[in-house]
């Protein structure tokens, strides 16, 4: 990276190893008047970026962004197209800019605003998951982030661990949430205990899979699926044959909606990183604000 960095004296450099260093780093961008903030981390470290760029509001206008893949988790970087080691990426989207065609690369993303009702300004980020989502997070901490298995081969073991022990097993699943109440948009609301809570504004995600609603006019997609392994089994063969988005699974839920509660006691991860409910009160999502990124 710094050999790229080197080559390149019109790049603006901030490295830091203290996330608390971040605002001051956005403040130098800002001042320095850059017209494309490329940030080089994981899902969290991008989460954590795009939040203080909402809220604290270091730049008079935002520049568009692009993302390098330096994380154990590049979900956000994979849906861009930014794949490969952080040097390769950085020299594919400086070789964009030098050739003209960066406006002709750029997307829009709607962002989702996660309100904790916690006293403290939303944060902001891509991914949103609740019940075997934080399951699977957990346990490739444990088991894969610690092991010499890569990175984006053990989160796809993961995934398939964890959906063919809830959609096979008879036993009562450690994957399910509790008891939870999910309203979307005005209308739609589900009670009861889920295998998964998922909602996102990324196109696609590991593995390629689009597991989310598509009808609808709202920048959030979303899948809920009941906690029974029968329900479970069923969207598993609808996702392989791609009929997931198509709604006909019974106990499976997708939708796109401009905003959710979501009214319960487990933990959620917004894009890898863990949060805990305000007790006695739901959790609000929604997608007001959105930002131009680098699609390679």
């Amino acid at each position: 990276m710094r050999t790229v960095i080197g080559k390149s004296p019109h790049l603006f450099h901030y490295e830091f190893d203290d996330i608390n260093a971040l605002p001051e780093g956005l403040q130098l961008m800002a001042d320095a008047g850059v017209a494309l903030l490329i940030i080089n981390g994981g899902d969290g470290t991008i989460q954590a970026t795009l939040t203080h760029i909402i809220n604290d509001r270091p730049f008079t206008i935002i520049p568009p962004i692009a993302i390098l893949p330096g994380g154990k988790t590049n979900l956000i970087a994979d849906d861009l197209k930014c794949k490969g080691s952080p040097a390769s990426v950085l020299k594919r989207v400086i070789k964009t800019v030098r050739r003209g065609k960066l406006k002709k690369h750029l997307v829009e993303r709607n962002l989702i605003a996660l309100d904790l009702a916690d006293g403290k300004p939303p944060r902001y980020g891509m991914f949103f998951g609740g019940a075997a989502v934080i399951k699977g997070i957990l346990w490739s901490r444990t088991h894969i982030h610690q092991s010499k298995v890569p990175t984006r081969f053990g989160h796809a073991l993961a995934i398939i661990r964890l959906i063919l022990k809830a959609a096979f097993s008879n036993e009562a699943s450690p994957l399910r949430s509790g008891q939870t109440t999910i309203t979307m948009g005005d209308e739609q609301r589900y009670d009861g205990e889920f295998y998964l809570i998922l909602v996102t504004t990324l196109s696609r995600l590991m593995l390629g899979l689009r597991p989310f609603g598509r009808d609808g006019n709202g920048g959030l997609k979303t899948a809920i699926i009941d906690s029974r392994p029968k329900v479970m089994r069923q969207a598993l063969l609808a996702l392989l044959t791609r009929r997931f988005h198509q709604g006909k699974v019974a106990g499976v839920y997708t939708a796109r909606t401009d905003h959710m509660l979501i009214d319960g006691d487990d933990p959620v991860t917004l894009d890898g990183e863990i949060y805990t409910p305000t007790p006695g009160k739901p959790i609000h999502l929604d997608c007001e604000k959105s930002l131009n990124f680098l699609r390679l």
